[in-house]
């Protein structure tokens, strides 16, 4: 009997807000976010000491991983920092935002690879939390304070 992998096709992030600013720390899993990455450029792809290359992942980022405003305009995170670890990478990315009141979040990273894919956002506003779960059926979901 032969064993396989088995993919969790999962991210987890904290999403908080504070007045002016958006942060998001997100954890996504190397063994998923690589072959994305490879897919996306289409070769292959070294990932350095420091993380991948800023502009390749703002690049892959787009349209995947923004906040829309209640108008429809997108508004891209700066990616701030990179943690490295064995089995997954944690991101931290910012953006200005003076109100959040009819702002929604798009987390459709790795929607590409997995039809499963779920990404879970925890919002974190005035000392309240609320969890978010973004799929293929909800790519795009309101930064309601909780």
């Amino acid at each position: 009997m032969g064993l396989s992998a088995h993919i969790f096709p999962i991210s987890y992030g904290t999403l908080t807000l504070t007045p002016g600013l958006v942060r998001l720390r997100i954890r996504i899993s190397v063994h998923n976010l690589h072959p994305a990455l490879e897919a996306f450029t289409g070769g292959h792809l070294e990932m350095k000491d420091a993380g991948y290359e800023v502009g390749l992942l703002e690049a892959y980022f787009k349209g995947r991983l923004e906040l829309v405003s209640p108008k429809g305009k997108v508004m891209p995170f700066k990616i701030v920092n990179q943690e490295i670890g064995i089995e997954e990478i944690v991101f931290t990315l910012e953006a200005s935002l003076q109100a959040s009141k009819g702002w929604r979040l798009r987390n459709a990273v790795l929607f590409e690879q997995s039809r499963r894919q779920k990404n879970y956002i925890t919002l974190e506003a005035e000392g309240q939390r609320l969890g978010c779960t973004f799929d293929m059926q909800h790519p795009l979901l309101p930064l309601s304070a909780p």
